[in-house]
C-alpha cells in the first residue's frame, strides 16, 4: 500500500486504525498531527484611550451660592403687662402698623379707681403737711419769745418730716397707678406687619399667657439666614474687611435684589462644618416674605492664581479626592490627591495642582498609577462657562 492513501485513510479514520493495529504508530501520529489546526499568535492588548486637558491658574472671582430662608430682622411678640379684659382692638390682623400706634385697649376701671384713690390720699396728706408747716412756723416764733420750749419745736419739726415722707409715698402710689393705667393701652413697639390675632374683644389678657396677643415683624429691610462651608470663611472675612462682599437674591418679580452682609456667627458648627450668616435686603414692595427659601449668590473678592479644571476630572476614593496627571514623556498617568475648594461657573477650583499640568478628563475607568495610556486629543484649556 502506498503512503498517501494510508495517510488520507488515517485522517478520516484515526480511531479505527489505532484500535485495529493495522497501521504503524508513526503513521497514526502523522495523521493526528495533520488533523490538528495551527494556533494563531495572540494580538497585543491596546492601551487605554484617554482625553487630557491642562489645569489653568487664573485670577477668579470667589463666587459662592447657598440656600437660605427669609427672616424678619426684627420681630416682637406683643404681650400685655397687666391682667384685664380686652375692650377694643384698633387694627385688623395683617395690617401694617407704625411705632407707637394704639393696638389694644384693656378694661381700666379698677386701675382708674386706684389712681383716683391715690390722688385723693395724696391731697389729704398735702393738706396735713401744709397745716403742720404753719404750726412749725408759729411754734418757732413763740419759742423765740420763750412761750414754747425747744422740745415743742422738735415735735413740730418731726411732724412735718413725717408728713413729707407720707406725701412722697402717696406721689409714688399715684405714679404706679398711672403706669397701670398706661398698661391698659397697648401700643405698637415698632413699625411692621402684624400677624394673626390670638384674642378678640372680651378675651382675658394675661402677662403669663402662652400665646402673644399678636406678632409684629419688620418687613423692610428683610433678612436672609444661610450657611457656608468653613473652608470659605477666610476668603469671606478678608472680603468683608475690605468691603468687597456682594450679595444678591432673586425676588418674586424676577429682578435680583442686592443686599449686604450684616452678621457672621462667632462659632463654626462642629457637626456640619458650616458657618451661619445673615444678610439684609431692601423689601419696599413686600415681595420677599419671611419663611420663604431663596438662593443666595455671594461674591467675596478675587482668588488670585486659582487652579481650575473640568469637574469630571476629579475622582473619589476612600482616601479622598484625586485626579490622574499625564506624564507626557513616559506616556503614563499618576494619581495626584487634590482638595476641591468649590464648583464655580462649571469649573472645579482645586488645590494640589500646578498651572499647565495635563489632567485626564475622560477614560479614567480602570486606570491606576503608572498605567500607560494613549491620548486621544489635547482638549482646550478649561474656561469659564465651558460645559463639562
Amino acid at each position: 500500500m502506498s503512503l498517501m492513501p494510508m495517510i488520507e485513510f488515517a485522517r478520516k479514520r484515526p480511531a479505527l486504525l489505532l484500535a485495529g493495529g493495522a497501521v504503524p504508530l508513526a503513521l497514526a501520529a502523522a495523521a493526528v498531527a495533520l488533523n490538528k489546526a495551527p494556533e494563531k499568535a495572540a494580538a497585543p492588548k491596546p492601551l487605554p484611550l484617554v482625553s487630557v486637558a491642562p489645569a489653568v491658574a487664573r485670577d477668579l472671582p470667589v463666587k459662592l451660592s447657598a440656600q437660605g430662608h427669609l427672616v424678619a430682622l426684627t420681630q416682637v411678640d406683643v404681650r400685655p403687662q397687666a391682667t384685664g379684659t380686652i375692650r377694643a382692638i384698633h387694627f385688623k390682623e395683617g395690617d401694617e402698623v407704625k411705632a407707637g400706634q394704639l393696638m389694644f385697649t384693656l378694661d381700666a376701671s379698677d386701675v382708674a379707681a386706684q389712681l383716683a384713690k391715690a390722688q385723693a390720699t395724696a391731697a389729704q396728706v398735702q393738706a396735713q403737711l401744709d397745716e403742720a408747716q404753719r404750726d412749725l412756723v408759729r411754734t418757732q416764733q413763740l419759742a423765740k419769745a420763750q412761750f414754747y420750749s425747744p422740745s415743742s419745736v422738735d415735735a413740730a419739726e418731726g411732724r412735718v418730716a413725717t408728713l413729707r415722707a407720707q406725701h412722697r409715698a402717696m406721689l409714688a402710689d399715684i405714679e404706679n397707678s398711672r403706669v397701670l393705667v398706661d398698661r391698659t393701652r397697648i401700643l405698637a413697639p415698632m413699625a411692621g406687619l402684624t400677624g394673626a390675632l390670638s384674642v378678640h374683644p372680651g378675651s382675658l389678657a394675661q402677662p403669663g399667657a402662652a400665646s402673644p396677643l399678636v406678632n409684629v415683624a419688620q418687613m423692610d429691610p428683610i433678612g436672609v439666614e444661610f450657611t457656608l462651608p468653613e473652608a470659605n470663611l477666610p476668603a469671606l472675612l478678608a472680603a468683608r474687611d475690605a468691603g468687597k462682599v456682594q450679595l444678591s437674591i432673586a425676588a418674586a418679580y424676577g429682578t435680583p435684589v442686592q443686599g449686604k452682609l450684616v452678621f457672621v456667627n462667632n462659632t463654626v458648627n462642629a457637626d456640619t462644618g458650616t458657618i451661619s450668616l445673615k444678610a439684609a435686603f431692601p423689601n419696599p414692595r413686600k415681595a420677599l416674605w419671611p419663611g420663604a427659601y431663596v438662593k443666595v449668590q455671594l461674591t467675596a473678592g478675587v482668588s488670585p492664581g486659582a487652579v481650575t479644571l473640568a469637574p469630571q476630572s476629579i475622582l473619589d476614593s476612600p482616601g479622598g479626592r484625586f485626579v490622574f496627571v499625564l506624564d507626557a514623556p513616559a506616556g503614563k498617568v499618576v494619581a495626584r490627591p487634590v482638595t476641591l475648594l468649590r464648583i464655580q461657573e462649571q469649573l472645579a477650583v482645586v488645590e494640589g495642582l500646578a498651572n499647565g499640568e495635563q489632567v485626564v478628563t475622560e477614560g479614567q475607568l480602570g486606570l491606576k498609577t503608572g498605567a500607560a495610556v494613549r491620548v486621544a486629543a489635547a482638549a482646550p484649556a478649561a474656561s469659564a462657562g465651558a460645559a463639562p
